[in-house]
């Protein structure tokens, strides 16, 4: 009031206030100064009681008890912010789901408005610029940054609270941090694990094992190790084997025939086994013979023989009809156990010497003996599928038999016989169940071979001719069947036929035995350490 009052009638007067105006004015002034006093001190005189009146009630309540150090903490958590909620995890937050809905509006809304959404802290470079238009309904908010800023070329960086958007020329490179981990393979081939190993590592990384053992070390990016170590965990783990069971049938039939008429005549000579004269002979005389046996039933001998022999003519006709029969059958049950994605291999033949003739540097040739295997030979190849109990084989067996000789001449110019091979093989891949037979048969041949002997003109002769011919015939039926069944087997045992043929073959070594000296030699030893 005093101020308004001075400012009141300097505005109206303008002339200087009278003594005792500014007396009255300076003691208002120090009214004004006690009553402000008073009011200071009557307002910590009441806080003052209150603070005690406050301290004795809760004193009375909780009387003999005193403020722990956890009650004191609790007290102070307990204030305001204390009481904030606690924020989630960056995250977390960025699998919230958000709802948008923008047309042809400014990036850099749109990402204020989802970060809102899902209340998280977003920097912006001052390069992330353009319009957008947007339409996510209950997306992810990781995925929907991402959809976002990938068609305009821009990406983001999660740090620990805060997600900062760049454009892609500006992502900071942070190079991975390397780590080192060996590894011990169990059951996988090691050698075969380094070089897949080698192929999937990362330009820095490393990995070296110890010849003869199996341990590995690599030395790569904490991403690769990682993925390297499932890869090894797939890998090197006992896997069920493949028992291979093989029977092998060689069946041949043969049918040899030979059919003629063998003779000689003469007048009053008698003629040796060459047909030449033998002693006297009649003079003139004449000597007429066929002698065109074929020899196609080699081991039969069976003929009609009749002569007629007079003082002037010798006559001695052999009718000879042979027919030979061979039935053969060759079997074979060779069983093998192979690995997973191993080759078996199973032979039954025979090997046959031959000449091989190495060409020298001085133009000669060099001959060393050389052998050939010739019988029946299964190769089989396994793979355990995954699943199903399937098992996918690839076989490929080889049947080869000796059919003749051929003369080669050796390094001194004298001819040896080497043998000719007739080979028949087949190779086939397939998927056939546990247990499952399969039936490999086709491996058929058959050789007919027909041979006739006769003379010429005369053996063409009807009816007569039959007395200037002979006829010799071959066939040859040969058919290869192999069947093979697969079984998966977990635990490796012996059958009881198997264990009956193991325990027969069990025997007792040799015992020691020991001379009279050395048993005296004991006796002493033995006496002089009781003594």
């Amino acid at each position: 009031m005093p101020m308004a009052f001075n400012s009141r009638a300097r505005a109206e007067g303008g002339n200087k206030p009278s003594t005792s105006e500014i007396m009255k004015s300076r003691a208002a002034r120090q009214g004004d100064v006690r009553l402000w006093r008073l009011a200071v001190a009557l307002w910590a005189a009441w806080s003052l009681f209150g603070a005690s009146a406050s301290s004795g009630a809760q004193s009375s309540n909780h009387a003999g008890e005193t403020e722990t150090p956890a009650q004191s903490s609790a007290a102070r958590s307990s204030s305001p912010k204390a009481q904030e909620p606690e924020q989630a995890p960056l995250s977390v937050r960025l699998q919230k789901k958000i709802s948008v809905d923008f047309r042809k509006t400014p990036i850099e809304d749109v990402i204020c408005v989802i970060a809102e959404q899902a209340d998280v802290d977003v920097v912006t470079s001052p390069n992330v610029k353009g319009e957008t238009t947007v339409k996510l309904t209950n997306v992810a908010l990781e995925e929907a940054l991402h959809s976002i800023l990938e068609v305009h070329g821009f990406d983001y960086v999660a740090g620990h609270n805060i997600i900062k958007i760049l454009p892609r020329s500006e992502m900071p490179q942070v190079p991975e941090k390397q780590a080192t981990r060996i590894f011990d393979i169990t059951y996988a081939d090691v050698n075969d694990v380094v070089k897949s190993l080698e192929k999937s590592k990362s330009e820095t990384g490393s990995v070296s094992h110890i010849r003869g053992t199996s341990h590995i070390l690599i030395t790569d990016k904490e991403s690769k190790v990682k993925d390297i170590a499932d890869f090894i965990g797939q890998v090197d783990r006992m896997t069920p084997q493949i028992l291979v069971e093989a029977r092998i049938y060689d069946i041949t039939s043969k049918d040899n025939f030979d059919l003629g008429v063998q003779w000689s005549a003469g007048t009053r000579t008698s003629f040796n086994a060459a047909g030449e004269p033998n002693g006297f002979r009649t003079d003139p005389f004449s000597v007429a013979s066929f002698n065109g046996t074929t020899s196609k039933a080699g081991s039969t001998s069976a003929g009609l023989r009749f002569g007629w022999l007079t003082s002037n003519v010798d006559i001695d006709v052999l009718l000879k009809a042979q027919n030979e029969k061979i039935n053969a059958k060759l079997l074979a049950n060779p069983r093998v156990l192979v690995l997973n994605d191993q080759t078996a291999t199973m032979k039954i033949v025979s090997e046959i010497p031959y000449q091989e003739l190495t060409e020298s540097a001085l133009g000669g040739s060099i001959g060393t003996t050389a052998f050939r295997e010739v019988g029946v030979e299964l190769h089989v190849t396994a793979h355990l599928a995954a699943r199903d109990q399937m098992v996918r084989l690839q076989l490929r067996p080889v049947f080869s038999v000796v059919t003749g000789q051929v003369q080669v001449a050796g390094a001194s110019g004298q001819p040896f016989a080497q043998p000719v091979v007739d080979r028949r093989e087949t190779n086939t891949t397939l998927i056939v169940r546990h247990g499952q037979t399969i039936v490999m048969g086709g491996l058929r041949k058959k050789e007919v071979t027909k041979q006739v002997n006769k003379v010429p003109l005369l053996g063409d002769l009807p009816l007569a001719g039959a007395l200037f011919r002979f006829k010799g015939e071959q066939t040859i039926n040969s058919e290869l069947i192999v069947f093979v069944t697969p079984w998966i087997v977990e635990q490796p045992t012996l059958s009881e036929m198997e264990s009956q043929a193991y325990e027969e073959t069990r025997f007792e070594g040799p015992r020691p035995t020991r001379t009279d000296a050395e048993a005296a030699q004991a006796r002493s030893d033995a006496a002089r350490r009781g003594a």
